[in-house]
């Protein structure tokens, strides 16, 4: 008899640490969200507190120059001197409203009360400044010197000076607050990435122990069956039908694998890029573009995670199950996965599947194989270029081709052409190339009965066909 083999360890435990990596980023994303919450009320309130700061000193400027025409005026007799005070009175009641609506918005009682004393000042000075503007015109130099010398102009100044300069001590007491609490949230943000990083550094490295582990595990397990097969020659044909099962299982596991490390590093970066990108920003409300597409990038690895699952329970007599993939819809969402990216690089998308835009495919496997290819377009565009990315369907009897073009750097075809879909190799110098996604496309073309050609010249771009049964 058959020596009974356990089952290989490590499968629930691989699948907790997807779900605990995932639930850790879902609960960074909404701590996140919620220091950006305190980080934009902070910007609004020293939004706030620099223009009332602002409207303050442009009151106090504006009273100082028609004062100062109204005293050059006075001394020279001349029209001049009257430019700067017409000019001061006209645009000072515009900026007294703007600052007395702020201050009775946003602002305690006791900044309002200081705006009513402020502005009953204003319009004494105002007067002041008029009367003895007038006695002037009218000749009646001994009248107007003494309405100077009343110094009721020179109380209502050091009244304006005193309550403007109460103003702004308020103003500067309440940016230097905000400044401090939000530099309190940026330590906050830097201790989340620090703990987030480490946790998923240790999933991954957690789970390269736990694969390595079953491939010394299917390593003996094979090695077992030939020892077996040699004593047990009256049971070859259960021992080969073990191993092909041996063989398939440790397939899946291989090829789910590379998915999880390859194909969901586009999600991954752009949330990456997006908390990068607000932490600079310092916004994310709800109305906030690049928070809406943080979520949409949680979104899209949810869903990756999600097909993921699905793809390992549909499997009907060591099949995968196709079904109708609409290549447009499916490029819509490969857009959204990569939208920073896609902006970040200024590409240009065009796509024409007017001849077929309905195949039958397995789901996962084109969006995994359009993902590859238009990151790659992207990841290694010709800088001096304008980049775009073009996608076309042809109608071929039986058959549909899938072209996709881009106009970035080419591959030297004559140098790496029988490697060009081989697992782990490279053809650039980019930091962020791992060889994995052009053997991923191939595979998983191959695997639906597929065929994928490449046409590429060094500063010329690279095409893509993609032939599969309609």
């Amino acid at each position: 008899m058959l020596k009974r083999f356990k089952t290989p360890p490590g499968n629930r435990r691989v699948q907790l640490l997807i779900l605990l990596v995932f639930s850790a980023t879902v609960i960074n994303i909404v701590f996140f969200f919620h220091l950006m919450q305190q980080n934009t009320e902070s910007m609004e309130e020293i939004a706030r507190d620099e223009k009332a700061a602002l409207y303050t000193r442009r009151i106090l400027g504006t009273i100082k120059d028609a004062e100062l025409g109204q005293r050059g005026y006075m001394l020279t007799g001349r029209e001049k001197y009257l430019m700067p005070y017409n000019q001061s009175i006209g645009i000072l009641p515009l900026i007294q409203d703007s600052l007395t609506q702020l201050l009775q918005k946003h602002f305690s009682k006791a900044e309002q009360l200081n705006m009513d004393t402020l502005n009953r000042t204003l319009a004494s000075k105002e007067n002041e400044l008029r009367r003895t503007i007038l006695l002037k015109k009218q000749q009646e130099p001994g009248l107007m010197l003494d309405l100077v010398n009343t110094d009721l102009g020179e109380n209502d100044m050091r009244v304006i000076r005193r309550i403007t300069g109460r103003l702004l001590e308020r103003c500067y007491a309440g940016m230097a607050k905000e400044n401090h609490n939000i530099a309190e949230t940026l330590k906050k943000r830097e201790i989340s990435v620090v703990l987030f990083s480490i946790l998923v550094i240790s999933a991954v490295v957690i789970m390269r122990i736990k694969i390595l582990n079953r491939d010394r595990w299917n390593a003996g397990m094979f090695e077992a069956m030939k020892v077996q097969n040699v004593k047990l020659t009256s049971q070859q044909q259960e021992l080969k039908n073990l191993s092909v099962d041996f063989s398939s299982r440790n397939t899946e596991l291989e090829h789910f694998t590379h998915i999880i490390s390859h194909d969901l590093r586009g999600p991954l970066s752009n949330i990456n890029s997006l908390i990068a990108i607000l932490e600079d920003d310092g916004a994310g409300d709800g109305e906030n573009p690049a928070f809406k597409m943080l979520k949409n990038s949680s979104a899209g690895l949810f869903r990756k995670l999600d097909d993921l699952i699905i793809l390992l329970r549909d499997k009907k007599g060591g099949m995968l199950l196709k079904e109708p993939v609409i290549l447009s819809q499916l490029l819509a969402e490969v857009r959204v996965n990569y939208k920073m990216e896609i902006e970040r690089s200024g590409t240009l998308i065009d796509a024409d599947f007017e001849e077929a835009d309905e195949v039958l495919f397995v789901k996962i496997y084109m969006q995994s194989i359009l993902q590859n290819l238009i990151s790659n377009a992207i990841k290694y565009r010709d800088p001096e270029k304008t980049n775009r990315v073009t996608l076309k369907t042809f109608k071929e009897g039986d058959m549909v081709r899938i072209m996709i073009r881009d106009n970035g750097q080419g591959i030297d075809m004559d140098k790496y052409g029988r490697d060009i879909f081989g697992l782990f190799k490279t053809f650039h110098t980019s930091e962020d190339s791992h060889g994995v996604g052009l053997y991923l496309v191939k595979k998983q073309v191959n695997e639906m009965d597929g065929d994928i050609t490449i046409q590429s010249e060094v500063g010329h771009g690279t095409t893509f066909n993609i032939v599969i049964p309609a």
